[in-house]
């Protein structure tokens, strides 16, 4: 197991949009970047990556407000604008064609690119999209009653006060249904939520379930009409977004390549590292 702190060492710093930017790079061959989800950062992959690195380049990175990158009170923490800011680090890292693989909030910015793509707006050049645990049929998205409150703006802020490590334990365990994390693994996750007091924007970063809601319907039509490779790995015991999010992609993309892990939740890139390396190797040979 990769440590935090060992993973942040290893690490970079850049500069994107005037904020500091942490970034991991690691291994040689094909392009792979890994979008991760909320609220972690990007060590959520480090099992992952070091089953994958010795056949392809894998890139990730925190979003501005996670992990080990910036986390400015005052910033607008959209997705949409995430998503801008995703490319821009891609860029500044040299990324110019990729395979992607997105968990959780990754996957809605991985379906603005997709849609930006389609339309003709985005540069990078997209081989593959792979989405992992994330709600992209906004209607079968179940969210927690902690995130509802949290994304409230009267009741967020106040309850991000009285956010802890315990509470984030508690929050955990049902999203973990084959294994549930060892102390240090929870010790990691917290420490890199709570740096810089990273989970008092928790309400803020929330901002995401109502832009997933109201853009659905167009980036549901992309997913229908896009000729980019779609691949799904997704744990099928994940109360939030899981068999019911494999269902219908099954149904409806005929195209896409569907992996469901019967016996993992919301984080199987944390609960099965190598089951999903397995997985998604299988989708990017």
């Amino acid at each position: 197991m990769t440590r935090l702190a060992e993973w942040w060492s290893g690490g970079s710093t850049i500069e994107v949009d005037g904020h500091a930017i942490f970034t991991q790079v690691e291994g040689s061959g094909p392009t792979v970047v890994f979008l991760h989800g909320f609220p972690t950062s990007s060590h959520d992959w480090a099992g992952v990556i070091a089953s994958l690195r010795d056949c392809y380049r894998c890139v990730t990175f925190d979003y501005l407000g996670y992990g080990a990158s910036e986390k400015p009170t005052d910033a607008d923490y959209s997705a949409l604008l995430q998503t801008d800011r995703a490319l821009a680090i891609l860029a500044s890292l040299g990324v110019t064609e990729a395979d992607v693989v997105a968990h959780d909030l990754g996957g809605i910015l991985l379906q603005d690119i997709l849609h930006r793509q389609f339309g003709g707006r985005l540069e990078l050049g997209l081989r593959q999209a792979i989405f992992m645990n994330s709600s992209v049929y906004a209607g079968l998205y179940r969210p927690s009653p902690a995130q509802l409150a949290l994304a409230d703006p009267v009741q967020g802020p106040m309850i991000a006060q009285s956010i802890s490590r315990t509470t984030l334990e508690d929050a955990m365990a049902p999203l973990f249904p084959s294994r549930q994390l060892a102390a240090p693994e929870l010790d990691d996750m917290w420490d890199a939520i709570r740096r810089a007091n990273g989970q008092l924007l928790w309400p803020q970063h929330l901002v995401y379930m109502a832009e997933r809601s109201r853009l659905s319907r167009q980036w549901e039509a992309t997913l229908s009409r896009t000729s980019i490779k779609l691949g799904f790995v997704y744990g099928a015991a994940d109360p939030i977004s899981g068999g019911a999010i494999i269902e219908r992609a099954s149904a409806e993309l005929p195209n896409a390549r569907v992996t469901a892990l019967a016996d993992l939740g919301h984080f199987p890139q944390l609960e099965r590292p190598d089951e999903v390396a397995d997985a998604l190797a299988e989708l990017l040979g």
